[in-house]
């Protein structure tokens, strides 16, 4: 039993070591970017376009087929001319129609087989190939950007579940010492009670004030368990992390007009946009084409052959040239249509760009918003905590009430998670900000 209680303790301990693995930012990240389905998936959407490429570009090469045919009728292909043949050798007065020989002809016995190779080869289709192509190497660059679009937003997605967890863990931190102040006011107040210097209403509001602040660290520990859940559901990891990187402000921040140039030129989403607008223009080229004549060069080989009639495995070489004379107006309307698209994803994409724009200015705002009252709260926290050294000095010397040293305490907790979540605001507004203008590896370089 001794044996199996320490070997109980021992793999409890190595749990416990586990559980609590220290975790910074960048490895946060590099966890989510092996782990992520969404990643593998984005992985697998480019391996897909660049072999869309390759089929595209086949059209550019003969295409050789092997054919094998094999056929029986219920009768033979003949014609019988040796009534003619006979009319012929009375004409000539000859001694016998036979010197001409058996005008009974057989075209086509009644079982047949052959085989050989076909090529087709378009020398010309208007620049329809050519748009193809084209059409395909630029929708694999819309896939790399769609995978660089969603890696960034899981970056974003990454910081708030990171820095949220840590903002529940830096409260929980904050409460357990609100609790660990106010059981020592308690003690204070219960040795001032004995020595008949304080009342005992005094007492009881010191033993109310440690009620509210375990209730309160309660509900911090609680509100610490959802966010770690909510983090291990982004990293899709069921283990439990003692997050590292502190909260942090950026030091070489750009200006706005500088952050709003840099979101309408590298935003994901953007970038796909023209994207889409140069294959929309491909398209119009290619309707374009329609009106153009098609040339195939085509090709066949008999390579072996059963009864096959007239030749003997022949073998043939062609042109083939198609044109649409008319088709409804099909090809017009087709070309009104690429071109009504095209526009449509130019008006989409001016639009996007005022409004990411709006955005970026929005999250501007705000991060500077963060950063004054994280500067002012400073000073208020320094205050705050000279305020609660004055109300204990006066509380022991019988100046003061347990209510204003209670107050006093509180106060002070409150401006310190007040900073904590200006900080934790900054920091995930930081990583949208980023995220906007396509920057989110500088990102995950300033919070390590």
């Amino acid at each position: 039993m001794k044996l199996l209680a320490g070997l109980i303790m021992i793999v409890s301990g190595i749990h416990c070591v586990h559980a609590q693995m220290a975790l910074s930012f960048s490895e946060a990240r590099e966890m989510m970017m092996n782990k992520n389905i969404q990643v593998k998936i984005n992985n697998k959407k480019i391996e897909t376009a660049n072999n869309k490429i390759k089929t595209s570009q086949s059209l550019m090469f003969p295409h050789f087929k092997a054919f094998g045919t094999a056929s029986y009728v219920d009768r033979v292909s003949e014609i019988d001319l040796n009534d003619k043949r006979d009319g012929l050798a009375t004409l000539l007065n000859l001694s016998s129609p036979a010197v001409l020989g058996n005008w009974d002809f057989t075209f086509q016995k009644k079982d047949m087989a052959f085989g050989g190779i076909s090529m087709n080869w378009p020398i010309y289709a208007g620049g329809k190939i050519r748009s193809a192509v084209k059409i395909s190497k630029i929708s694999a660059e819309v896939t790399k950007i769609e995978k660089n679009d969603s890696e960034q937003s899981l970056v974003s997605e990454l910081a708030g579940s990171y820095f949220k967890t840590k903002l529940a863990e830096e409260a929980v931190m904050v409460k357990e010492n609100v609790v660990e102040v106010m059981n020592v006011h308690l003690s204070n107040s219960l040795k001032l009670e004995r020595n008949g210097l304080i009342a005992g209403v005094e007492v009881l509001q010191a033993k109310v004030a440690v009620a509210e602040a375990e209730r309160q660290l309660l509900s911090s520990k609680k509100d610490l368990s959802l966010a770690r859940t909510a983090l291990s559901a982004t990293l899709e990891q069921e283990e439990m992390f003692i997050l590292t990187s502190p909260f942090f402000l950026e030091e070489n921040m750009s200006t706005l007009e500088e952050y709003k140039e840099k979101a309408a030129a590298n935003y994901p989403q953007i970038q796909k946009l023209k994207l889409l607008e140069e294959i929309a223009q491909q398209g119009i080229n290619a309707e374009k084409a329609n009106y153009l004549p098609t040339v195939l060069l085509t090709g066949q080989k008999i390579i072996a052959s059963h009864n096959y009639p007239l030749v003997k495995n022949p073998l043939t070489v062609g042109v083939t040239v198609t044109y649409d004379i008319f088709d409804g107006f099909g090809r017009k309307n087709k070309i009104l249509t690429a071109k009504n698209e095209k526009e449509m994803i130019e008006m989409s994409r001016e639009k996007l760009q005022l409004d990411i724009k709006t955005y970026v200015e929005k999250l501007y705002n705000e991060l500077k918003k963060s950063n004054e009252q994280i500067v002012s709260l400073n000073q208020s926290i320094q205050l705050a905590e000279e305020l609660v050294r004055i109300r204990k000095a006066s509380f022991s010397e019988g100046m003061s009430t347990s209510t204003d040293v209670i107050d006093a305490e509180l106060e002070l907790s409150g401006k310190k998670i007040e900073q904590l979540k200006a900080y934790a605001d900054y920091d995930i507004n930081l990583a949208k900000l980023f995220e906007m203008c396509g920057i989110g590896n500088d990102y995950i370089r300033t919070a390590q």
